[in-house]
């Protein structure tokens, strides 16, 4: 059998289609043929599939109709095309593995560059979450009889799903399609979405319906709406600076999962609104994960200006200069959505290049700031396990502390001598002299409310995620000006935390030496309330604090 070769396409807006070719035999090998055809074509209607390519490792043979030349593909993307086969009738379709050519960089690329338009322009979108694997029949036979009392204009008076519907919906959240970054751009804001898992189908309208109880509009599960199910609706919004958008949608996009770090970026190019456009050279698969990156940051830096260091909350081990983000992360970071974020001043940084090691060059960011005060002292790293781990840890962080444990809500009242020695004695006396209230909003980077039986109460969730999302893989630290930080596990006494410009939080720098930092974080957080705006209590106002402390003003050299 000889292997399908591609022929290249034409035009700048040609695209493949995948015809697949009937039959009732579910046993009989999959057949298709390739065409060839141009965005602009009036009649062309098709169905866009999105899936993921899951292990790429096991793969089967699909066959072209003349029978003599297959295509190796991999098993998930047959078990879709067996699901999508009609009996009795040809399917169009569009699929990124077959209708790319994946061999070809440059074509690559630039179908990445369409993508967005490849999907607006299928008549649907067809979501294959994979065979299935977790025991899904009482959910999908409430989304069936959902999807019936919608026809019907009835679903608002169903009764709440039972708990094995809850579960198996919790259960169905945690396939590897509502991780994956590219899943974005392929279902947001699509009029019509529906889902297949095995042989089982389901809509988005009934999906959506069940999440959120029906008309009761109170989510059933505390696990959270998955961001692709968000966007298909309730997209982010846009403003017309196409880097604010992409800045934004890299935060929000956070936990998502590529097989391929670069497409962490170029599958959010197409969200980014009208300016897209700008972003287009980052598309590029010749170019190495450090260069995109870097390149990412110069187009951000001149909107951004140092406030691009936020991004930096652990540092990198990639070649490339510490100041720039790493995007493959994906431990937490916090963006206060409500933060506005003004002009960058070009008069408080300048990037310029420097010769570095074998003949290349590389960047250093030059701003002004001032040296806070050094580490002295460092708790044990927190590291959560999910939800339950994160509660226990703090919890017993709560028990041990006085001014903490009324907030626990517990009438344990020892301390856990564990929790109490991962802090360490000089942090734990400090804490003791911080009001318990204070305490508690600095220990989530003031961002949870008031903490009124925070580990019982019907916000337990919430809080426990806020305490992931500002702890996870950080360690308190005592400065030797007597205040506590929070910053990354890896900081060591030493280090400096320092007030930059243009920035709206405090940073940890390395001396390297001959003047020279490197970043360790662009995002340390100071329990302090000074220098914090109203309404904004998790931001510091940096810009503030340099002018108060002028004399103290210094040209700050990262490389």
């Amino acid at each position: 059998m000889l292997h399908y070769r591609y022929q290249p396409l034409e035009h700048d807006q040609s695209i493949r289609l995948l015809i697949l070719h009937p039959s009732l035999d579910d046993s009989k090998p999959i057949t298709c043929t390739i065409q060839h055809l141009q965005l602009s074509h009036q009649a062309l209607k098709y169905e866009a599939l999105s899936y993921t390519w899951g292990n790429t490792s096991r793969t089967k043979a699909i066959k072209f109709h003349d029978a003599d030349k297959e295509l190796i593909v991999g098993e998930n993307c047959y078990d879709a095309l067996r699901r999508l086969r009609l009996g009795h009738m040809d399917r169009l379709l569009w699929i990124d593995a077959i209708c790319i050519n994946q061999e070809d960089l440059a074509e690559r690329a630039h179908q990445v560059r369409i993508m967005a338009d490849i999907f607006s322009c299928a008549s649907g979108v067809v979501v294959f979450l994979g065979e299935m694997v977790t025991e899904s029949s009482a959910l999908f036979a409430e989304l069936a009889a959902v999807d019936r009392h919608l026809s019907l204009g009835t679903y608002d008076s169903r009764n709440p799903p039972s708990d094995s519907v809850v579960q198996q919906l919790e259960a169905l959240y945690e396939l590897p399609w509502f991780k994956r970054v590219w899943i974005l751009q392929e279902v947001y804001a699509k009029s019509s979405v529906i889902f297949m898992y095995g042989s089982a189908i389901t809509s988005f309208e009934a999906l959506q319906k069940l999440h959120f109880g029906y008309h009761r509009k109170q989510a059933v599960t505390d696990t959270d709406w998955p961001l692709p199910l968000e966007w298909i609706d309730d997209q982010p919004e846009q403003v017309s600076v196409p880097q604010i958008n992409l800045w934004k949608l890299l935060f929000a996009s956070r936990n998502c999962l590529a097989t391929d770090p670069r497409d962490r970026v170029f599958a959010l190019k197409s969200l980014t609104g009208s300016g897209q456009s700008e972003f287009n050279a980052l598309i590029n698969y010749d170019q190495s994960l450090e260069e995109c990156f870097t390149q990412v940051a110069i187009l951000l830096l001149p909107v951004l200006g140092p406030r691009l260091l936020l991004a930096n909350r652990h540092p990198h081990k990639l070649e490339m200069p510490s100041w720039v983000p790493d995007w493959s992360q994906n431990l937490p970071l916090m963006l206060e959505e409500y933060s506005t974020i003004a002009p960058a001043n070009e008069g408080n940084y300048e990037m310029r290049s420097f010769p570095s090691k074998c003949g290349k060059t590389s960047l250093e960011l030059l701003v002004t700031g001032c040296r806070y005060a050094e580490i002295i002292s460092r708790s044990r790293m927190f590291s959560f396990n999910g939800s339950k781990d994160t509660e226990t840890q703090m919890r017993n962080l709560y028990h041990s502390l006085p001014n903490l444990r009324g907030f626990s809500g517990t009438e344990r009242l020892h301390d856990d001598k564990t929790t109490l020695a991962n802090l360490g004695q000089d942090i734990v006396n400090a804490m003791l002299l911080i009001d318990g209230l204070l305490l508690h909003l600095y220990l989530n980077r003031h961002f949870t409310g008031l903490p009124i039986q925070i580990f019982n109460g019907p916000h337990k969730g919430e809080f426990v995620k806020d305490f992931e999302m500002a702890l996870q893989q950080c360690s308190i630290v005592l400065l030797n000006n007597h205040d506590l930080a929070i910053v990354p596990g890896c900081v060591e006494e030493g280090d400096v935390v320092s007030i930059l410009s243009g920035t709206i939080s405090a940073c940890v720098l390395r001396p390297t030496g001959k003047g020279y930092w490197s970043l360790v974080s662009g995002d340390c957080f100071i329990f302090t309330d000074d220098f914090r705006p109203e309404g904004l209590p998790s931001e510091f106002e940096c810009d503030k604090y340099i002018t108060c402390n002028h004399e103290k003003a210094e040209v700050i050299q990262i490389r």
